[in-house]
C-alpha cells in the first residue's frame, strides 16, 4: 500500500469517528435534558418543593438553550464543533457533580441552567461535528444524529427511574455524570480534523434570523419536533383525566411518541436520499399525518385509538428533523453552526411558549382537547412553511 493510500485510509477512518463523536456528543446533551423530570416526585421531595418547582429545573434547561443557540453556533463556526463539543460535554459534567453536592432549590435551578447551556451548544456542536464525514452532510446523516440524540432523552426517561431506589434523588445527577464522562472521554480521544476549507463569516443576527430560508425551515422545524416534545409533554395528563388509565398505562402510551420518533428521524432521512424528487410531497404528507395525530388525540376517547395516534405523531414528527438541519447547514455553508443554531430557535421559542399554553388548556372546558386540537391546526398549517424551492 502507498503512503497517499495509507493516508487516505487513516483520514477516513478519522472522519467515521468524528460523525460517532457527533452523534455520542447528542445523546449525551439530551440525556441531560430529560433526566430530572424522570424522577419529578423524588425530586420534589429532596428539595421540598412542589412538582411545578421541579418542572423548572427542565424550563430553565430549555431557556438557557435557547439564549445560547446562536452565539453556541458562532463559537462552533471560529473554534470548530469538535472543541465545542468537548467544552459543551464539561460543562454538562461539572453541572451535574456539582448538583449531587451543593443543596437547595437555588443552586439547582442556577446549575440546571448551566447545563441548559452545554446542552444547546453541545446539541448544534455534534449536528456540525459529524459533517466532517460526507455521510454527516445528507439528510440521512442528520436523522441518524437526530434519533441518537432522541434516544439519549428516551434511555434516561427509562433508566434513571430503575436507579433511584439504589441512588434515591442523585440518580439523575449521577447517571448524567456518568454518561457524559464516558462520552467526553471517547471525544478526547478523536483526532483533529482539519478545517472546511471555507472562511467563517459572522452573518449579523437578525439577518440571519429573519433569512426567509431560515424563517421556513424554522417553522417547518417547530411544526415538527416542538409540538411532538409539547404534545409529549402533556399526553399522559389527557389521557388519565380522559380515559381514567393508571399513569404507569398512560405514560407507556404516551412514551411511543419519544420512542418512535427516534426511528422517524432517521427513516426521514432515507427517505429524502432513496426518493429525491417527492422531498417536498414526503415533508408536507408527515406533516399532515402529525396533524391528523394531534387531531385524533384531541378528539378520540379510546385507549387504542390514542396509544396508535401516540405512536404515529412520533413517527411523523421525527421526519422532517434531517432534512430541515441539513438543509439549514449546507445553506450556509461558511456559517453551518450559526444556521442551525437560528433554525433551532424557532422550535425552542416554540417549546418554551407552548408548553404552558397547552397545560393552561386544561383549566378549559375539554380539559386539554383545545390544546391538542389547536396544535393540530397548527401542525397543518406548518404545510406552507416547506420550502419547495428547497426540495423539489
Amino acid at each position: 500500500m502507498s503512503g497517499q493510500a495509507a493516508a487516505e485510509r487513516v483520514r477516513g477512518r478519522s472522519f467515521g469517528v468524528a460523525f460517532a463523536g457527533g452523534c455520542l456528543t447528542g445523546f449525551a446533551v439530551s440525556w441531560n435534558l430529560t433526566n430530572t423530570g424522570a424522577i419529578a416526585t423524588e425530586l420534589g421531595r429532596h428539595y421540598g418543593v412542589g412538582l411545578v418547582v421541579v418542572g423548572l429545573l427542565t424550563s430553565v434547561a430549555f431557556l438557557a438553550e435557547f439564549a445560547v443557540m446562536i452565539p453556541g453556533g458562532r463559537a462552533i463556526d471560529r473554534w470548530g464543533a469538535r472543541r465545542l463539543s468537548l467544552l459543551s460535554l464539561v460543562v454538562c459534567l461539572a453541572g451535574n457533580a456539582l448538583l449531587v453536592a451543593l443543596p437547595g432549590i437555588g443552586a439547582a435551578l442556577a446549575l440546571r441552567w448551566l447545563i441548559g447551556v452545554g446542552v444547546g451548544a453541545g446539541f448544534v456542536a455534534g449536528s456540525v461535528w459529524i459533517t466532517a464525514d460526507a455521510g454527516g452532510r445528507s439528510p440521512l446523516g442528520q436523522g441518524l444524529f437526530g434519533g441518537i440524540s432522541l434516544a439519549g432523552a428516551g434511555v434516561a426517561t427509562a433508566v434513571v427511574p430503575l436507579l433511584e431506589g439504589t441512588l434515591g434523588w442523585r440518580s439523575s445527577y449521577l447517571t448524567g455524570v456518568a454518561v457524559t464522562a464516558a462520552v467526553l472521554a471517547f471525544a478526547l480521544a478523536t483526532p483533529r480534523l482539519p478545517g472546511r476549507g471555507a472562511a467563517h463569516e459572522t452573518t449579523p443576527l437578525r439577518r440571519l434570523v429573519g433569512n426567509p430560508l431560515i424563517v421556513r425551515l424554522g417553522a417547518m422545524h417547530a411544526a415538527s419536533f416542538a409540538f411532538s416534545v409539547i404534545l409529549g409533554n402533556w399526553i399522559v395528563t389527557l389521557l388519565t383525566r380522559h380515559l381514567g388509565v393508571s399513569l404507569g398505562t398512560a405514560g407507556i402510551a404516551g412514551g411511543l411518541t419519544l420512542v418512535l420518533g427516534i426511528v422517524g428521524r432517521p427513516l426521514g432521512g432515507w427517505a429524502m436520499r432513496r426518493f429525491p424528487r417527492r422531498r417536498y410531497a414526503l415533508l408536507a404528507a408527515s406533516l399532515a399525518v402529525a396533524a391528523a395525530a394531534s387531531a385524533a388525540l384531541a378528539t378520540s376517547g379510546s385507549l387504542a385509538l390514542d396509544v396508535l395516534a401516540a405512536g404515529v405523531l412520533g413517527l411523523a414528527s421525527g421526519f422532517p428533523f434531517g432534512a430541515a438541519v441539513a438543509a439549514a447547514a449546507s445553506s450556509f455553508p461558511a456559517a453551518p453552526g450559526e444556521a442551525i443554531g437560528a433554525m433551532n430557535l424557532y422550535a425552542v421559542t416554540v417549546i418554551i411558549a407552548g408548553l404552558p399554553l397547552v397545560g393552561a388548556t386544561f383549566a378549559l372546558p375539554g380539559d386539554g382537547r383545545i390544546g391538542f386540537a389547536a396544535v393540530a391546526v397548527l401542525t397543518a398549517a406548518g404545510i406552507a412553511a416547506v420550502p419547495r424551492a428547497v426540495f423539489r
